[in-house]
């Protein structure tokens, strides 16, 4: 493919002694090989720019360059088709200075001469973030936030007395593209990965092209307590607060050994923590969090801090907008000052307002986004529930350590059957589809062998949207992608708890109230339980057995009987299949 490059170009490369080659190999293993490839769909501005891409990310998989030196070539790539390397703006002292930033990254002819999509605002991060394999960008934080939610926290913010914004965690730099400053001196990027760093940086000399500043765009650790500062950082952010910060934090596990006080191992928590420190009064901070921050019990402490000490102002919901991410996610908008006032609900295209005071009021200041109609459902449940599931007994299926070696499509000799998450559906279980020889000092982990022997238990999946609990009296082993369940609960025998959970009121509770992917031993145990007369217990008892034996017609009975027990009425009973039909959280 003949290189698009023109001459001149050429001639300014060799003023700046930037080398064009293409005999560099790489030092370090190069992602693009990865087998499986995570294009974030989400983030195309124009969604028929995917064959392009495609072919683009292609053509670097056949290469064996350093990343560093790929996208470094990419950047001189739409450097060159903007004209931004030209004898026109070759004197300009920021592009001398970037190139001369980068000039021991060496441009690849090939990569450069690749046609390019004109119309992606981050191509560069575009292309970035596909060239890592899943894991790779869980590990390095790789899902950049698409412009469209950039631009709507950003869209509020007042830029005009020369206002300064911050991301912390800026990638590619989604937030800065997307604030509307009136001069790029006014945004301040931070990131650890310095790929990412020069992507943000080559973005905002792009779309301030006809601007010469340097982009304060700066390559440290945000959370570092102490870091090393040359002179340009030290003028630029020592000490320095700003009016907003917008940004999407890296989400997992971190070090707590600097925030020992949030009891809490996920870094999003830290980032929000250290945000706030360098928040001007009167400051408005933007953050996107996955949703369980509003509700689990190790974010306790920061959710308090907030509401004593700052604004809540805005919570919007979003769906599961970053590709292979099943979390759903909340964008949260916080002023750095007090008060105690309604905090604005945003989803979808509705629109409400909760009193902070109930959030404070909660346990563990839960952020429980619940409105009156929600409420008074919740206060039947709530009513009747004398009893919790807390003292019942717990236990995660085997950890075999390696499922490929120890698992068998076919009986085996000796072996026995062991399900899966796969085979648990609502009251009863499927056929089993594995099997293993059960020998306890093979595995990786295991529960007591009398809860795996037990002569009645109930399974349920851990990762699901649902409560979905069925039934086992056949003492069989269970997988670790399923959990266990023995209920001590006063005057409820087992199979009328299935009805319970199972049930379409503890479902849309469970939802209401902890919104979880994921079903935690937690939040079960929040659940409020009735105390039953021994003839409901058997009338329930009768309905489970019923559907364990292929009834299908005795749900509805069983639904019917849980909302006849709580005094639940027909319009009650219509918006919650509405709200579990939609799976929204108001």
């Amino acid at each position: 493919m003949e290189a698009i490059i023109s001459q001149a170009t050429k001639r300014n490369w060799d003023k700046l002694n930037v080398s064009n080659s293409n005999t560099k190999l790489t030092k370090r293993a190069n992602k693009t090989n990865s087998s499986k490839r995570i294009i974030p769909f989400e983030y195309f501005y124009d969604a028929g720019n995917l064959p392009a891409v495609e072919k683009i990310l292609d053509e670097i998989k056949s290469c064996n360059y350093e990343l560093f030196d790929i996208m470094f070539s990419i950047i001189l790539n739409c450097f060159d088709a903007l004209g931004i390397i030209s004898d026109t703006n070759i004197d300009k002292k920021n592009i001398q200075s970037f190139l001369l930033e980068y000039s021991d990254h060496i441009p690849i002819e090939k990569i450069m001469s690749l046609k390019l999509p004109n119309n992606e605002p981050d191509l560069l991060g575009l292309i970035y973030q596909s060239l890592y394999a899943e894991g790779e960008k869980n590990k390095h934080g790789l899902y950049y936030t698409p412009a469209n939610i950039a631009n709507q926290l950003n869209m509020l913010l007042d830029f005009t007395k020369g206002q300064c914004l911050l991301d912390p965690c800026c990638g590619s730099g989604s937030f800065l593209l997307n604030a509307p400053v009136i001069h790029p001196s006014q945004l301040y990027g931070i990131d650890y990965d310095p790929i990412a760093v020069m992507l943000c940086k080559a973005n905002l000399i792009m779309k301030f092209k006809e601007l010469d500043f340097e982009p304060q765009v700066y390559c440290f650790d945000f959370l570092a307590e102490s870091r090393p500062l040359d002179l340009a950082e030290t003028t630029a952010m020592k000490n320095r607060l700003f009016d907003y910060i917008s940004t999407n934090p890296p989400w997992g596990a971190i070090s707590t050994a600097s925030f020992p006080h949030l009891n809490t191992g996920e870094s999003f928590s830290c980032f929000l923590n250290k945000a706030l420190d360098v928040l001007k009064d009167n400051g408005i901070l933007n953050f996107l969090l996955p949703e369980s921050f509003l509700n689990v019990k190790a974010h306790s402490q920061l959710r308090s801090n907030l509401l004593h000490n700052y604004s809540i102002e805005r919570m919007q919901l979003l769906p599961n907008i970053f590709t292979g991410v099943t979390t759903k996610v909340v964008a949260l908008t916080i002023t750095n000052r007090k008060s105690d006032h309604f905090v604005s609900v945003v989803d979808g295209d509705k629109t409400y307002s909760i009193d902070t005071l109930s959030f404070k009021q909660s346990a563990n200041c839960v952020f429980s986004l619940i409105i009156s109609k929600d409420k008074k459902i919740l206060d039947l449940l709530y009513d009747k529930g004398q009893y919790s599931l807390s003292n019942s007994i717990w236990a995660l299926g085997i950890v075999t350590g390696n499922n490929a070696a120890k698992l068998s499509d076919m009986p085996l000799d000796k072996g026995e059957p062991i399900y899966t998450g796969k085979e648990i559906r609502a009251y009863r279980l499927l056929p089993p589809q594995k099997y293993v020889v059960y020998d306890r000092s093979q595995f990786q982990q295991t529960a007591k062998d009398e809860i795996y022997r037990a002569r009645e238990k109930l399974i349920y999946k851990f990762i699901s949207n649902k409560l979905v609990f069925a039934y086992d009296n056949s003492r069989s082993l269970f997988l670790n992608s399923a959990n266990i369940l023995i209920p001590a609960v006063p005057t409820i025998s087992i199979k009328a708890m299935l009805v319970f959970l199972n049930s379409e009121l503890f479902q849309y509770a469970y939802i209401k109230q902890f919104g979880e992917v994921k079903i935690l031993k937690g939040n079960l145990c929040e659940l409020p339980f009735p105390q039953l007369f021994p003839e409901e217990d058997n009338a329930l008892t009768e309905i489970a057995h019923s559907i364990i034996d292929g009834n299908e017609a005795a749900i509805v009975m069983a639904q019917d009987a849980v909302y006849r027990y709580y005094n639940i009425s027909k319009q009650q009973i219509q918006y919650i299949r509405e709200v579990l039909k939609s799976g929204a959280l108001a």
